[in-house]
Parts: structure tokens; sequence; C-alpha cells
């Protein structure tokens, strides 16, 4: 039992692990020195802005009120993300890299559901009325690395030669 927990760690080390830390990290050191700032203001004109916003409900704001519910499905899509990456970090880099990003950025808005209760986002972007809902590091490499994850995988399809069809020999039977 202990060898295969000790493959499994080492399955995911480096390639996983990092940008899981760096994300977490990144996610969570950013909301905290923009909060504790305490003031919006413009980075690139109107285009974009830093806009502290507490979020208590999923992405767009969806789910307002729904904590526990979002809370479990965090811890879930965690589990199921490690499981995945336990199985391809061994074979892909690439993707191991965008699996660690996807959970990275997981546990930073899990890590704001815990503890205060509400996420915490802070960068908007737009043009004068028609602006992107506010978001913050880990809603961008969760949507970044699915992106990425999803165009790795059908690429690879794509990739992949058919299968070929036995072609008859001399007798009219399949090879």
């Amino acid at each position: 039992m202990q060898i295969k927990a000790r493959e499994a760690a080492q399955k995911l080390e480096g390639f996983f692990l990092l940008p899981v830390l760096i994300v977490l990290t990144l996610d969570q050191l950013t909301k905290q020195i923009f909060w504790n700032a305490g003031a919006n203001y413009q980075v690139i004109g109107d285009w974009l802005r830093i806009t502290l916003v507490k979020n208590s409900g999923a992405a767009f704001g969806i789910f307002q009120e729904g904590r526990v519910f979002l809370v479990a499905m965090s811890i879930a899509a965690t589990i199921f993300v490690i499981l995945i990456a336990q199985r391809v970090a061994s074979q892909d880099r690439w993707r191991s890299v965008l699996l660690g990003a996807i959970l990275g950025g997981a546990l930073g808005n899990l890590v704001d559901r815990l503890y205060p209760g509400e996420v915490i986002d802070f960068i908007d972007m737009g043009i004068g009325a028609h602006r992107w809902p506010v978001y913050n590091i880990a809603d961008s490499a969760v949507t970044v690395g699915g992106i990425l994850l999803i165009l790795s995988i059908s690429r690879s399809r794509e990739a992949e030669p058919e299968p070929e069809e036995s072609a008859p020999d001399a007798t009219g039977e399949p090879d």
C-alpha cells in the first residue's frame, strides 16, 4: 500500500505541484494586497481597472448564498483533478502543468469560500459600460488552464492516425 502511495505522490511532483503552488500563492497574495489597499483605480485607462468585489456565489455571480454547495463542489473538483493528474503526470508534462493551474485556481477560490466566506475579485476589464464580470487570478487560471487543456486534448485526437482496415488478400479474406 505504501509503494502505491509513494508512486502516486511521485507522479504529482514538479510539473503538477509547482503550478498549483504558484497559482495559489499569487491568487491569495494579490487578493490580500488589493483588498487591504481598499481602493478602486484605473490601471490602463477604462480598459483595465482594479475594482474590489466580494462574491458569495460562483462565476458571474450565480448561486449566491450557495456557499455549502460551492464548497462541496470545489472539494469534489479538487479530488477529480488530482485523480486525473495522477494518470497524466508521467505521460504528459504540458497537461500536468495545465491541471496544476486549474487545481491552484480551484484551491484559491476554495480558501476564500472557507474563510472569509466570499471570493475576492478585483480584475475589471472592458470598454465603457461593456465590461466582463470582475474576476481574480484563480478564475483566470481555471479558465485559461481549462481552455488550453481542452485544446491540447482535441489536437492530440486530431493527430492520432485512424485505425487501418485490413485489405483483403488474394483469397478475398481480410489479413
